[in-house]
């Protein structure tokens, strides 16, 4: 089962890298520039331009993977993931970003699931593989084990709202209305604009409206 829990953001930062020489920043800051207003397309071309330049850069080889995935160009996008990791292939970035392709993207959930671990026996505290984790095992309709890793997701960093509203969402597919709530209301405390959560807490109070009996005195902790 597909559940809509937030994805994360592929490329929810731009990151100075470091000196490169003028002609790759600027085919990087162009990259970045189209970037911003939406044209995957160009970005992905001018990320190839600054890759000409500094063919040997896991951060440029990551931020063309981004961009691709935001082109649903998932293969493409694991390829350059891919030759990120032949230059390091210890980093846990391009590895957390290949599984979230071949989760999200190619639906090879247990392919992820199996590199999420691998970040997470190197680095137990690693949010971002616990968050793929967590969408994978609940792509495969796994909700309790999906629902552990959004747990650890929020004790590892309780002031994201992306762990929340992931785990509220788990909770709602499960019936439980009352704690799904909780989640949602968590998640708008540290951020009163973020627009999933916000979603996530109308349809579960619909749902509370559809379903008078829910028991509301039921725990999260139970499920754990």
């Amino acid at each position: 089962m597909k559940l809509a829990i937030t994805i994360i953001t592929v490329l929810a930062a731009i990151f100075v890298l470091p000196a490169m020489g003028e002609s790759a920043q600027f085919w990087y800051d162009q990259a970045n520039g189209y970037y911003i207003s939406g044209d995957y397309e160009k970005a992905a071309a001018s990320y190839d331009k600054a890759l000409e330049l500094v063919p040997n850069s896991t951060v440029m080889w990551n931020f063309k993977g981004k961009v691709l995935s935001m082109l649903s160009r998932y293969e493409d996008a694991i390829s350059c993931f891919e030759k990120s990791l032949a230059i390091n292939s210890a980093n846990p970035e391009s590895m957390n970003l290949k599984a979230i392709a071949l989760s999200q993207g190619l639906n090879k959930n247990s392919e992820a699931i199996a590199i999420f671990d691998q970040i997470l026996q190197a680095n137990a505290s690693y949010f971002d593989a616990w968050i793929g984790k967590g969408m994978a095992l609940g792509n495969e309709g796994n909700l309790y084990s999906s629902l552990e890793c959004f747990e650890k997701a929020t004790q590892i960093k309780p002031q994201d709202p992306t762990g929340w509203n992931n785990k509220g969402v788990v909770l709602r597919e499960m019936g439980r209305y009352q704690d799904a709530l909780t989640c949602f209301n968590n998640a708008l405390t540290i951020d009163s604009s973020y627009e999933p959560a916000r979603q996530n807490r109308e349809l579960t109070l619909q749902d509370i409206d559809q379903n008078p009996q829910a028991d509301p005195s039921q725990s999260t902790q139970d499920m754990l």
